[in-house]
């Protein structure tokens, strides 16, 4: 189970996922995977499940501390647990604003916040231990976290507004990465450079992230694919196949 909630202030959404019923109630009928999912050492067994790109990055909280999920270029698998995952997905371009660091160093990987920041987060809650009561104080250690990095920053806004433009869901059509550039009055290099520390690659890839996360929206909406590479501007839909297989394999 998934769901999340939109924190306009953070420019972020709260996310929770719970593992599937049937997984965790194996998880703890086994007792050699209970032990190691409940034990002492809580050596959670792993539940892996593909995460796409989607253009943003996150704060999750992963073992009683949080970590930065920096911006996929491609999909990756993620190796969780039997226990619930709490995360703030912020809006591209905004949380290496906030960590006052460039999106390019933190591509591709999972860093430890405190490596980026310094400084300690403790009492941060074990979900797997307490139930509803540590998700919920895991979220509260999380928002609590992004509102005192909010109030510290002065965001710029263009990065936002470049996502924005390269966006077909938000700017129809999408501008291409020359219009783009053109509106901004940027060079080609300068938007390459910009893009790459504002969202961890450059312009092109990230609209074509973008651009193949809009057809998956309409795609699970019920369109046919055909029907929903044509809406967002692909060629034809084998155009589609293709982003798809690089994005995702």
């Amino acid at each position: 189970m998934y769901r999340e909630t939109r924190i306009p202030r953070l420019r972020a959404s709260l996310w929770v996922s719970v593992p599937d019923t049937a997984d965790f109630l194996a998880e703890a009928a086994d007792p050699a995977r209970r032990n190691l999912a409940f034990g002492p050492d809580a050596v959670h067994s792993p539940a892996p499940s593909l995460i796409v790109p989607d253009g943003c990055m996150d704060l999750i909280v992963l073992d009683g501390r949080i970590v930065i999920a920096g911006a996929d270029s491609t999909a990756r698998m993620f190796h969780g647990s039997v226990a619930p995952t709490v995360g703030l997905r912020f809006d591209s371009g905004v949380l290496p604003q906030l960590l006052t660091t460039s999106a390019g160093e933190l591509a591709d990987r999972v860093t430890p916040l405190d490596a980026v920041i310094g400084g300690r987060h403790a009492g941060v809650p074990n979900v797997g231990e307490g139930g509803a009561a540590s998700v919920t104080g895991a979220a509260r250690v999380l928002l609590d976290t992004a509102g005192d990095l909010t109030d510290r920053a002065l965001l710029d806004l263009r990065p936002m507004a470049l996502a924005r433009a390269l966006d077909v869901r938000s700017s129809s059509p999408a501008h291409t990465v020359t219009e783009a550039a053109a509106e901004f009055a940027y060079s080609p290099r300068q938007l390459r450079r910009l893009s790459a520390e504002w969202f961890g690659y450059g312009p092109k890839h990230l609209a074509k992230i973008l651009r193949w996360r809009a057809a998956r929206d309409l795609i699970d909406a019920g369109r046919s694919r055909t029907a929903a590479a044509a809406e967002v501007g692909y060629a034809d839909a084998a155009h589609l196949r293709r982003d798809e297989r690089s994005l995702i394999g």
